[in-house]
């Protein structure tokens, strides 16, 4: 049997665990190399797999080789992303590492779509083992994958990028929201107080701040000094285009907004949910209390935040939408 042969047996699997719907093997270039599923044309795999794969590059830039895992979340359905990665908890890469063997594995990870009421739960301990063939065909075989570039004629190229427009076509004007800028330092202390609440709340909460559209920094709290003013707003910024990113991936997959992302690292959980037109970034250590439990108290201080920023909007606001091109004209003539 074939390396894509065994792959593609442990896709299936995969595919056949109660829920799920999709599963694609990609390498981090955005390449598919192998996938089983019902309802995704070739066209459609290639499309994926570029958004996933951009998804998953900024997961690994934000936490490097820390990330376990990445999971995307909608009203319709959810999408998991994980890392085929070197573990020395794994027998197979303590042995290569001995034998001096070359491990490439991080180049690739799985992308699987499931309903929104599956538990995922179940689908990790269902597909454990057949993720664990496939890391060991993979590295055992020694093949790399590294075809050539996808080639495409101009029609193909033109609708690839259609197929990334997900918003109505408008009139092209460049508008800049002025609170979208700043808050009042009336604003800002609320959003403080919450901030401080969640820390009272969630004992191992280790930071959070909060954007506004595009990833520029609001407000923030740290319990410790770790985190300097460049590194929130580098966060900031990360975050936001993976939010951005994942809404795209999943209006493609399933016409869908997202409700919230989680990250799962070694030591710790970052949750980014959307809030009005910008993300809370929130960092919790993992320590007593459970994932479950954090699903629970999360959504409230979401809840309180954003009739936060809807008051703020309504008072902060008088004038709601200017043209930069024409203020910058003015300037310039002046």
């Amino acid at each position: 049997m074939s390396l894509k042969d065994q792959v593609k047996t442990c896709l299936e699997k995969i595919r056949h665990v109660k829920g799920v719907e999709n599963v694609i093997l990609t390498q981090r270039d955005g390449n598919p190399i192998q996938s089983a599923g019902v309802w995704l044309s070739k066209n459609e795999i290639f499309t994926v797999s570029s958004a996933t794969s951009a998804i998953y590059n900024l997961g690994f830039h934000l936490h490097q080789s820390d990330l376990k895992y990445i999971l995307i979340e909608g009203n319709s359905a959810k999408i998991f992303f994980a890392p085929l990665k070197s573990s020395m908890k794994d027998p197979i890469d303590r042995i290569m590492i001995k034998q001096g063997i070359k491990n490439n594995i991080e180049e690739f990870f799985i992308a699987i779509t499931s309903s929104a009421s599956v538990n995922l739960g179940g689908i990790f301990l269902q597909t454990r083992q057949s993720l664990k063939d496939i890391k060991r065909s993979l590295i055992l075989s020694g093949e790399s994958f590294k075809p050539p570039l996808r080639k495409f004629d101009l029609n193909q190229v033109d609708n690839l990028l259609k197929s990334f427009n997900i918003k109505e076509d408008s009139v092209n004007r460049t508008l800049l929201e002025i609170n979208s800028l700043s808050f009042s330092n009336e604003t800002i202390r609320k959003i403080n107080t919450i901030f401080k609440k969640m820390a009272v709340s969630i004992l191992s909460m280790k930071r959070v701040s909060l954007t506004t559209s595009g990833g520029f920094l609001i407000s923030k709290f740290s319990k410790t000094y770790e985190f300097s003013e460049l590194d929130f707003e580098h966060e900031a910024a990360m975050a936001y285009s993976l939010y951005s990113t994942s809404n795209r991936c999943a209006w493609l997959l399933r016409k869908m907004r997202v409700n919230s992302i989680l990250l799962e690292c070694e030591n710790y959980f970052q949750f980014v949910s959307p809030i009005d037109d910008g993300i809370l970034i929130l960092t919790i250590n993992k320590a007593k209390q459970k994932l479950g439990l954090l699903r629970l108290i999360i959504p409230r201080f979401i809840a309180l935040l954003q009739k936060v920023i809807k008051s703020a909007k309504l008072i902060e606001n008088p004038a709601k939408l200017f043209d930069i091109k024409s203020a910058i004209g003015e300037i310039c003539l002046r």
